[in-house]
């Protein structure tokens, strides 16, 4: 079981928040912050609504995932598709509608087809080529992936992609988004 304090240290790792930062946002002490996440002291319901108004969450995050299932599972045939903004991809959600701010779908990309909107949402993502091959280009450099291969968009910039091979290019993408959206 996922402690308060430890899903606090998730939320702030994730957001890349410092201690002090949420002390800024909050109102705590970031002493008070460090002893809550290693689980030493407890907090009032009142500072826990501090935190979770910084984090822009709502204070039932920091319990939610205890009442979940440990897994969850998405049969094939069961999988949400969504349409594409370039109207030839086709995408294919590979998670439930729970995983919240985590994405990952497979995208299938036909033969000649060229694009320079995102694949994803967000601009910190990664793609990973299941079949064929996929060029892309972001911030001025190129690069060739094939079956097997990552590419990991580590901040935003443009991204153009293209399957310029014979055959259909199918991809892994997985994104984090913020809460936001």
């Amino acid at each position: 079981m996922t402690t308060l304090g430890a899903r606090l240290r998730q939320l702030r790792r994730e957001r890349a928040c410092t201690l002090q930062e949420v002390s800024d946002g909050s109102g705590l002490t970031p002493s008070f912050l460090s002893r809550l996440e290693r689980g030493i002291v407890n907090i009032s319901v009142g500072n826990l609504r501090k935190v979770a108004s910084f984090f822009g969450v709502p204070i039932t995050y920091f319990f939610t995932e205890e009442l979940l299932p440990h897994g969850l599972v998405v049969r094939a045939g069961e999988r949400a598709v969504r349409p594409a903004a370039h109207g030839n991809l086709s995408r294919s959600s590979l998670l439930p509608e729970e995983a919240g701010h985590l994405s990952a779908e497979v995208i299938s990309i036909p033969p000649g087809t060229t694009g320079d909107e995102p694949l994803t949402a967000v601009d910190r993502a990664l793609f990973y080529v299941l079949e064929g091959e996929l060029i892309c280009t972001i911030a001025g450099q190129t690069h060739r992936l094939r079956e097997g291969d990552v590419l990991y968009q580590r901040r935003p910039a443009p991204l153009r992609w293209a399957n310029e091979g014979p055959g259909g290019t199918v991809v892994l993408a997985t994104s984090l988004q913020s809460e936001e959206g």
